[in-house]
């Protein structure tokens, strides 16, 4: 039987690609406001990338995908400790 509808998978789905973003934005402003509402604005980005990685990440399917996954688990990190050196300073 054959499907329809099935499309060839790339190397990452739109929302892999806007989780990583969002956590790639969430640092970058993290990284240069340690205070005020862009700091809060930041986080609530990073927040959100951080749930999107789970969501889009919880199955990578290929090398491509394990790669985007170990990447995004190293940004996860960082953003965490971007958040802490907020927070705590």
């Amino acid at each position: 039987m054959t499907h329809t509808g099935d499309a060839a998978r790339g190397v990452a789905t739109r929302g892999q690609v806007v989780a990583l973003g969002l956590l790639a934005a969430g640092i970058a402003v993290l990284a240069k406001w340690h205070e005020g509402s862009l700091f809060w604005g930041g986080a609530l980005l990073g927040i959100a990338g951080i749930g999107g990685y789970f969501v889009q990440f919880d199955a990578p399917r290929g090398v491509a995908q394990w790669l985007l996954a170990a990447l995004g688990f190293c940004m996860v990190f960082m953003f965490g400790l971007q958040l802490l050196i907020g927070v705590l300073s």
